[in-house]
């Protein structure tokens, strides 16, 4: 078994469509064909089902896929860390973040570690915790700082930072002059949450659960801007991460509270590839985040 026969299986699973990857790879449909053949003859099995003209993993193809990704993610982190030995000056970074650590935490995290590094290369990718999680198996980013529950036995989790969510009400709203609202009252508001994925919205979710909160979901939105616009208009309420409101408490536009006998709070977590290896800018960036709760 070669390289570029687990690579191109590893390209085909992840797309089901050979056409696809033949583009991808800059080679002919045949040669991806014959590829995945000369595989599953050596394997004895069959990796992939042809129904319709439609490609489906088999139960060995979806196993056989879990180790291939490790396998390649693997060699590809051993060429990376040959390159990191040889410029540790230098280097590159690919940060996944969720949506909310992403717009209102990751700016000024990557701004100091920049003060201190600034000859590496950061990107960023923002999306929910399911996103993030998923682009940390593939290898496509090196970790990742998410507010969701992570259940996934190849990434390792890491707590670094403390947050706190709140009730979000209009400036003039009738519970504007209160700090505090009962947890029976919740249920007469129209009730703006997150989309499903969010870490945010998963929170809420067990959180009110576990309290025996009854809410009726009024409207679902991908991103707290939207949440916070729509909420100043009187279209409804919502609960976010205090960090999305912080600016917004020096206008007139929204106003916080909390929940009685309601404890809000869920850690920020740094997750990564149990097999990823710890470049000199990871490590770096690992310590610029320890400072980050001051």
């Amino acid at each position: 078994m070669n390289e570029r026969r687990m690579r191109i299986f590893y390209e085909v699973a992840n797309v089901l469509n050979m056409t696809r990857v033949a583009e991808k790879m800059f080679i002919s449909q045949s040669s991806i064909s014959q590829a995945v053949s000369e595989l599953e003859q050596e394997l004895g099995v069959r990796l992939f089902d042809r129904v319709s003209k439609r490609l489906y993993l088999t139960y060995e193809g979806e196993v056989f896929y879990s180790y291939v990704r490790r396998i390649i993610n693997l060699y590809d982190e051993g060429i990376e860390s040959i390159k990191d030995i040889n410029h540790a000056d230098k280097g590159k970074l690919k940060i996944g973040a969720s949506n909310t650590v992403g717009v209102y935490m990751v700016p000024k995290i990557i701004r100091r570690f920049l003060d201190a590094y600034s000859n590496v290369e950061v990107s960023t990718h923002i999306g929910n915790t399911q996103d993030i999680c998923n682009l940390i198996l593939k290898n496509e980013i090196d970790f990742g700082l998410v507010e969701g529950s992570v259940k996934v036995d190849e990434i390792i989790v890491n707590k670094f930072w403390r947050d706190e969510l709140v009730i979000i009400v209009p400036k003039t709203h009738k519970w504007a002059n209160r700090n505090v609202i009962k947890k029976e009252e919740l249920a007469k508001e129209k009730f703006i949450i997150r989309e499903a994925g969010s870490g945010t919205r998963e929170l809420i979710e067990n959180k009110f659960k576990a309290h025996d909160v009854d809410y009726n979901i009024f409207m679902e939105l991908g991103n707290n801007e939207a949440i916070k616009n729509i909420v100043e208009v009187g279209l409804g309420i919502s609960c976010i991460s205090r960090q999305c409101v912080e600016k917004d408490k020096y206008n007139n536009n929204l106003h916080i509270l909390r929940i009685d006998g309601v404890e809000l709070y869920r850690d920020i977590l740094f997750i990564r590839h149990k097999d990823k290896n710890i470049s000199k800018a990871m490590r770096n960036f690992m310590n610029t985040l320890e400072f980050t709760n001051e």
